[in-house]
C-alpha cells in the first residue's frame, strides 16, 4: 500500500479538544444540527508536528484564519489562545510526532441553513501518515478528473470529487485525481501540482488552487536551483513534461511518473524532483531544530 499509518485506538490518541474542552477521544461528538453535517458548511486545516512542534506553524494558522474569514465564520478565540490549545493537546496525548486537524463549522443551526453566531471549533490529533520508500523511489500515478472547485482558495471539508472515485483510484493503483477544466490543470484533490519542462524549468499554477504551505516552501527553494514559472499549465504540456511532482502537508513532495496511461518523462522520478525533495527535507529539519531551540531558550 502507498500509505502506511498506525491504526488509531482509544489508548493511542486519548484526547481531543472540542470548543475549548478536553474530552476523551472516544466521547468527542457534535450535535446532528451542526451545519457541517446538514449542509457541509465547514473548513479545516491539517499539519504535522515533530518533537511536539508543528511544522511551519504560523503559515498554517494564517491559512486557517484566511479560510475562516473567506467563509464568513468568526473564529471564537485569538491566535495565541488557539496555539495554546494546540500545544496543550499535544502535551496531553504525549506523542512526540503526529498530526493536528483543525475543524471550524457553521455551528448549530436553528433552521438547518443559517450559520449560528457561535461556530464549533475542533482540535483533533492523529498519527502522522507514513509512506513506503518506494513512493519516492518509483513514483505515483494520478488520474485526470474534469472538475473545477468552488472557492479553491478556501480549505473546505468538501472532498466529494476525490472520495467518489476512491474505489477506482485504488483499483488502478492511483494516488489521487488531477483536476482540470478541460484546458488547464489546477491541482490534485489533496495536493499542489508541478511539472518540469525539458529545460528543467519548474512550472506550477498560480490561480484556481489552494495556496499550499508545502508549495510555499518549494517556491522559496526552487529559484536557488532552477528556473521557476507561476502560470497556468495546459493539459497538452503533460505530453512533453520531463518530470512532474506533487506537494502537500502529509506527503511533502512525491514524484508523479504516470497520469492516466501517459508516462511522464521516462516514467521514473527525475533529478529536479530529487533536488527539491532533498532541500525540502533539510528545510523541515532545520525548522524543527530552530523551534525546539527557541522553546528551550525561553
Amino acid at each position: 500500500p502507498e500509505q502506511k499509518s498506525n491504526p488509531m485506538t482509544k489508548e493511542a490518541i486519548r484526547f481531543y479538544n472540542i470548543n475549548g474542552d478536553i474530552v476523551p477521544a472516544d466521547q468527542a461528538a457534535l450535535h446532528v444540527h451542526d451545519l457541517s453535517i446538514l449542509r457541509g458548511f465547514a473548513l479545516f486545516d491539517y499539519f504535522l508536528f515533530e518533537a511536539r512542534h508543528p511544522y511551519f506553524f504560523e503559515d498554517y494558522l494564517d491559512r486557517f484564519e484566511r479560510s475562516a474569514q473567506n467563509m464568513g465564520i468568526a473564529l471564537p478565540l485569538s491566535r495565541q489562545a488557539l496555539k495554546t490549545r494546540i500545544f496543550q493537546l499535544i502535551q496531553l496525548n504525549e506523542h512526540d510526532r503526529g498530526a493536528i486537524r483543525l475543524v471550524l463549522t457553521g455551528g448549530y443551526s436553528d433552521d438547518g441553513y443559517t450559520p449560528a453566531e457561535t461556530p464549533n471549533l475542533l482540535i483533533l490529533q492523529h498519527f502522522a501518515p507514513q509512506y513506503a520508500p518506494e513512493v519516492t523511489q518509483k513514483g505515483i500515478r494520478l488520474l485526470l478528473e474534469k472538475y473545477v472547485r468552488i472557492f479553491p482558495e478556501i480549505k473546505t471539508t468538501n472532498y466529494i470529487a476525490g472520495i467518489r472515485r476512491l474505489k477506482e483510484q485504488k483499483a488502478k493503483k492511483a494516488t489521487d485525481l488531477l483536476l482540470h477544466d478541460g484546458t488547464f490543470i489546477a491541482e490534485t484533490t489533496r495536493a499542489n501540482f508541478f511539472i518540469v519542462t525539458p529545460d528543467q524549468t519548474i512550472v506550477t499554477p498560480d490561480t484556481g488552487i489552494l495556496p499550499g504551505i508545502t508549495r510555499k516552501q518549494i517556491l522559496n527553494i526552487a529559484p536557488r536551483f532552477f528556473k521557476l514559472e507561476l502560470r497556468p499549465i495546459r493539459l497538452e504540456e503533460l505530453q512533453t513534461a520531463s518530470e512532474a511532482f506533487i506537494s502537500s502537508s502529509t506527503k511533502g513532495a512525491h514524484p508523479v511518473v504516470q497520469i492516466d496511461d501517459l508516462p511522464i518523462g521516462d516514467g521514473r522520478p527525475g533529478p529536479v524532483f530529487g533536488v527539491i525533495a532533498d532541500q525540502l527535507n533539510k528545510l523541515k529539519s532545520t525548522y524543527i531544530q530552530n523551534a525546539v531551540a527557541k522553546t528551550k531558550s525561553h
